[in-house]
């Protein structure tokens, strides 16, 4: 058996952090990670640039109540304080979002390390958490290896997004096994599937788009969401980028609340320079037709310049415009405008850069990240029921719910000793 007072289950963004702010307040610090290597998400994320924060509004469509919770706590001027005391430099881009000043995300994970070295921090690789027993003591936890016991537990094993970054799902068990309940996950942050042939022939296409999820009701176009505008990458399955990524959630929503998948429009408007190109969320209006009568009017003054079949020369990729040939003028502003991607899926895990669901948020306070059903049990991450957009809120809140966790599981672990 092996003591500590607080055991930090996986060593990624929350991990690290926790185990750091737990060893901060003066507690004896083990970590456990289940890969070879700990942060291998890290270095993945934002392209390896590592987004690591947004200094913006918040935006958490899963577990906003937490996640508001979690930053008015930890907000992200105090979680980027604690990477500029590891000696991060950070730059703050548009949007809010904040990178590492060199642009490499192995600087975030550098810094994590490095501190955890420093400290003398034992990292256990290749152990993964298989049980978590109570104990008079505190909480024993179980592994291959042997049997730790801590006063206090942090959980974070993140989600399963991200295929071999993430886990099978096997590691909710260790708090649905203690009566924690869980919300089933799902990717969120992921390309979406069209239906065959939907897209046939435009792989590879980028173009910046107005992205609108629409639901079909007595044969007109219902927005489901704000739309979203960026880049949106077509490929051989369906529409890619981070744009048509923000509508995964809420796509696999509509699916399951009624059985059907949404319909995709897609406006080229920003393209056409009927609109500014934004990269982000679109204007508040839904309405997926809102510029096809502009579109109209420009296709009709390029008539006077061009023959009417060649009235999309230079205006958009030959691929697009061959796919659009034989138009009339009103069908092809509105396939422009509103060109419709009926959707077939959300890609999977695999794929997917976030995991909606986990465990419940309900089941743990929202000022200290302790569990309402085990003293001495806490959880941060990606493993709870807590998911944000693209742009940084989602590392922000792992890091900034491992720095609570960590701390208030030291806390109790030393007032147990």
């Amino acid at each position: 058996m092996k003591h500590n007072d607080v055991i930090v289950i996986g060593g990624g963004a929350a991990g690290l952090t926790a185990a750091l702010s737990a060893s901060g307040q003066g507690a004896r610090v083990t970590v456990l990670e289940s890969a070879p290597r700990v942060g291998r998400k890290i270095l993945a994320s934002g392209n390896g640039r590592c987004n690591l924060a947004n200094t913006g509004e918040m935006n958490y469509p899963g577990g906003g109540a937490l996640a508001r919770q979690t930053l008015a706590k930890c907000p992200p001027a105090q979680v980027l304080a604690f990477f500029h005391g590891l000696g991060l430099i950070t730059a703050e881009e548009e949007g809010g979002r904040v990178y590492p000043g060199c642009g490499q995300a192995a600087a975030v994970l550098d810094v994590l390390r490095g501190e955890i070295a420093r400290r003398s921090i034992p990292v256990l690789c290749d152990t993964p958490a298989l049980r978590l027993e109570p104990a008079q003591a505190g909480i024993r936890v179980h592994t291959k290896t042997g049997v730790f016991s801590a006063r206090a537990v942090v959980c974070a094993c993140g989600g399963m997004a991200g295929g071999k970054l993430g886990h099978d799902g096997g590691a909710y068990r260790l708090l649905t096994d203690l009566g924690h309940t869980l919300i089933p996950p799902r990717p969120a942050l992921s390309p979406l599937i069209a239906e065959k042939g939907a897209v046939k022939g435009l792989s590879g296409l980028r173009l910046p788009a107005i992205l609108t999820l629409c639901r079909i009701t007595s044969g007109k176009p219902e927005p489901l969401m704000r739309p979203s505008q960026g880049e949106a990458l077509f490929t051989d399955y369906g529409v890619s980028g981070v744009c048509a990524m923000e509508l995964a959630r809420r796509a696999g929503e509509e699916q399951k609340q009624t059985g059907a998948w949404p319909i995709l429009y897609m406006d080229f408007s920003p393209m056409l320079g009927l609109c500014p190109r934004v990269y982000g969320w679109a204007e508040v209006s839904a309405d997926p037709f809102r510029h096809v009568k502009a579109a109209q009017a420009l296709l009709e003054s390029r008539r006077h310049m061009l023959p009417e079949e060649d009235v999309l020369r230079g205006l958009l990729p030959r691929v697009l415009a061959e796919r659009l040939r034989g138009f009339g003028l009103p069908a092809l502003a509105r396939q422009l405008t509103a060109f419709p991607v009926p959707l077939a899926g959300v890609r999977g895990f695999e794929y997917a850069q976030v995991t909606a669901g986990g465990i419940a948020c309900d089941d743990f306070d929202g000022e200290t990240l302790c569990s309402r059903l085990v003293p001495g049990l806490y959880a941060a991450g990606e493993m709870l029921d807590v998911d944000g957009a693209c742009g940084g809120f989602n590392l922000q809140f792992a890091f900034a719910s491992g720095l609570i966790a960590g701390e208030n599981a030291a806390r109790f672990a030393l007032r147990k000793s």
